[in-house]
């Protein structure tokens, strides 16, 4: 990874603190806020899906279908056991082997490929982003700018024009030098999130944790890694974790202590609630209890928390189901650990030394050995690996994948389209199977293959508008079908999402000129054009001379 997107997503992590942070209130009123007079969530919302765009548009988004599924379905888990499930979030792997995550405006909530490698299992990613969850849900972005008032908005916005102008630099070193002009303006205001919110948001994360059934202690876990690492390393080797969160001793015990006290509470950790006629009924995760039902007399208390879990069980069933495969964990740790590197073929010893000793899940390794293979440009030796594991488990949509990937590299294009048209077959709602087929229909050249990834497409767009992969796929599939109206407005948005608004107009402008644009077709371009003038003529406005 350059040293462009690195810088990038330092100063995006420096941005998440940029307005949280000079009070302690634990509690921010929903309603008659001050702050709400100076940045609406409408603006927040803005403002975080401004953010990642230009990580977008600097290329730090992995936007890797796979990766996006199990963390967002992760994230989302944890949402519906906060304070706040109305709340909208958005879930993103951001490409880089630094050891970070953080929380942008409006529920943006960032990872970093080098954090999720560093995690010894699931609960302890969960537990980072229980973390970053709570600091959306505490309001403690909101509440800096009601404590900041005028001078903190003004400051968001400039970090944007940075972003925007290190996006559209000449030279890696001109965008380099345009985001240090940003972090040396954040630091110069000194602006980050406060003690007191960081406490808050461990204390309300490991709630969140617990409720959702993962480890409570793994937050403490994590951090005393990380702090271990601390003391091993000093100067560039601090984790970048450490420096947008600062641990302490006093930090992790604590974490510790809350942890153990909400283990022992009542519903336990993880337990999923369930209220009949006076009588709670708690079923702890089968690693604690072996899957007992054990049954108690409901106390006002209960009865209470009871009431509350009848109000948000729908809301936890709408969640996306959790991967409760030991094995799932351990291969979306080993696709982010190869996906964010700046050099696969670096891994392939480690894979080896690691599969010899018997260390760690043999399949996981095996697969982050097989994909390390194909990136490094070695996709016959990565059929090799993969060809058993895709055959001691059939249903295992990522072995699929991972193999098709590496017969198309290999040049068998004829075999990855046939492996790939029967997973679609098999998984006709799976994202990342549909996107993947529909890119080996389009390597094809056929008209009549591209007309049919199209149709396949279109129905996903209207629940993920905004995966720049689907949008650039599908963009793709309706050119070479000859739909260009749909190509050109899918190539639009596509545009947008990687923070090129003017292009997103020129590309829609464009379009509107043409004689063959029917009525419909016209009055849904002019719509979007409507919506998106006003954002690229603030992007305009706030570009930094010299540097856009």
């Amino acid at each position: 990874m350059s040293a462009f997107p690195r810088a990038i997503v330092f100063i995006l992590a420096a941005g998440t603190s940029l307005v949280a942070g000079a009070r302690d209130d634990l509690r921010l009123p929903d309603i008659g806020s001050s702050a709400a007079a100076i940045i609406t969530p409408q603006q927040e919302r803005q403002i975080g899906e401004q953010m990642l765009r230009s990580l977008r548009g600097a290329r730090a988004v992995a936007d890797d279908p796979l990766l996006d599924e199990y963390l967002s379905a992760m994230g989302y888990r944890l949402v519906s056991h906060s304070e706040r499930p109305e709340q909208a979030f958005t879930f993103f792997v951001v490409r880089s082997e630094q050891i970070n995550a953080f929380a942008a405006p409006g529920g943006f909530i960032g990872m970093n490929t080098g954090l999720i490698a560093t995690a010894e299992n699931e609960s302890e990613v969960a537990a980072v982003l229980a973390h970053e969850v709570a600091h959306v849900t505490q309001r403690h972005i909101l509440r800096a700018v009601e404590s900041m008032q005028q001078v903190s908005l003004p400051i968001m916005l400039a970090m944007l024009g940075v972003l925007i102008a290190a996006q559209g630099a000449d030279s890696a070193d001109a965008a380099q030098a345009a985001v240090v002009g940003g972090s040396a303006l954040l630091q110069q205001q000194q602006i980050n999130f406060t003690r007191g919110n960081e406490y808050e948001a461990d204390r309300i994360g490991i709630q969140i944790l617990a409720r959702a059934g993962y480890d409570p202690q793994a937050m403490a876990s994590f951090f005393w890694r990380m702090g271990r690492a601390t003391r091993a390393n000093t100067g560039e080797g601090v984790p970048e974790f450490l420096r947008t969160h600062p641990v302490t001793a006093t930090r992790i015990s604590e974490a510790k202590d809350r942890a153990t006290q909400i283990a022992g509470e009542i519903p336990t950790a993880g337990a999923e609630i369930a209220a009949d006629a006076g009588v709670l009924a708690l079923y702890a995760p089968p690693s604690a209890t072996g899957g007992r039902l054990a049954t108690l007399d409901a106390t006002p208390a209960l009865r209470e928390q009871a009431e509350f879990a009848r109000t948000i069980r729908a809301l936890r069933a709408a969640a996306p189901p959790l991967p409760r495969d030991p094995g799932a964990f351990m291969r979306f740790r080993e696709r982010a650990r190869v996906l964010g590197s700046a050099n696969p073929g670096d891994l392939i010893p480690f894979y080896r030394r690691t599969i010899e000793a018997g260390e760690g899940d043999g399949a996981a390794m095996r697969y982050g050995l097989a994909l390390a293979l194909t990136r490094a440009g070695q996709p016959r030796m990565a059929i090799g690996v993969l060809a058993p594991l895709a055959a001691d488990a059939p249903d295992e949509i990522t072995y699929a994948l991972a193999l098709a990937d590496a017969e198309d590299a290999a040049g068998r294009p004829v075999a990855a389209r046939e492996r790939l048209a029967a997973l679609a077959a098999r998984f006709p709602a799976h994202r990342a199977v549909a996107i993947a087929h529909a890119q080996q229909l389009v390597a094809s050249g056929s008209r009549q293959a591209a007309s049919t990834a199209a149709e396949r497409l279109r129905p996903l767009l209207a629940g993920a508008a905004e995966d720049a992969l689907l949008q650039l796929t599908f963009a793709r599939a309706s050119e070479l079908a000859g739909d260009e109206i749909r190509a050109g407005e899918a190539h639009a948005e596509v545009a947008l999402l990687n923070g090129r608004f003017d292009d997103a107009l020129k590309q829609l402008n464009d379009l509107l000129r043409r004689s063959d644009v029917d009525y419909y077709q016209r009055a849904r371009i002019e719509a979007r054009i409507a919506q998106i003038t006003p954002v690229a003529l603030e992007q305009r406005r706030r570009a930094i001379p010299g540097q856009a």
